[in-house]
């Protein structure tokens, strides 16, 4: 995806899903590389080899590096919701480009739609935030002083998404699950 953004139009909101996760690339890196060999070994600790199963990582017991390891724990969850809602805020972004006419949009729109089809088949935190945004425009929708009109839109919409998902749904016709899902 990131070699589309690179030749398409320029969408700031683009780079957003990508800082997210270069954030937890680097504290994880930094985490599981860096502070261990910039880590000096206890005094007085016996040497051991680096490659054997039973030694310790060094700097393992180091107070950034459990920091930084309660840090990606405490909010990777909270983050990937957040890609994942800014995937579909970028998707409305792509879509309003196509309805303008911008040059290349209509290519762009449905290289995104295929990638972000590609993350709900694959990803929980996905499925989840297109459930919070239906959610959430169910309880716009569901206003009194909403227009039946809309109210009908909004539900034919709903029915177009849902065929769109069907028909795209590879499970259905490799004949059973596709494999286990990526948290991500």
């Amino acid at each position: 995806m990131a070699l589309v953004w690179i030749y398409s139009r320029q969408m700031p909101l683009a780079l957003l899903p990508f800082s997210v996760y270069s954030v937890f690339h680097v504290l994880t890196y930094t985490r599981t590389n860096l502070i261990p060999i910039f880590s000096a070994p206890k005094a007085g600790a016996p040497p051991t080899s680096p490659a054997s199963p039973q030694s310790p990582r060094p700097g393992s017991n180091s107070p950034l590096a459990n920091s930084i390891g309660r840090f990606v724990k405490e909010y990777y969850d909270t983050s990937m919701t957040l890609v994942a809602i800014l995937e579909i805020g970028l998707w409305f972004r792509v879509l309003l480009s196509a309805l303008t006419f911008s040059k290349g949009s209509w290519v762009l729109l449905l290289i995104y739609t295929a990638f972000l089809r590609a993350r709900y088949a694959q990803s929980q935190f996905v499925q989840g935030a297109f459930a919070q945004v239906g959610a959430r425009a169910d309880a716009a929708i569901s206003n009194q002083s909403t227009p039946p009109a809309a109210r009908q839109a909004w539900e034919s919409v709903k029915g177009g998404l849902r065929t769109a998902h069907d028909a795209t749904d590879l499970r259905k016709y490799m004949g059973g699950q596709q494999g286990t899902k990526k948290p991500q």
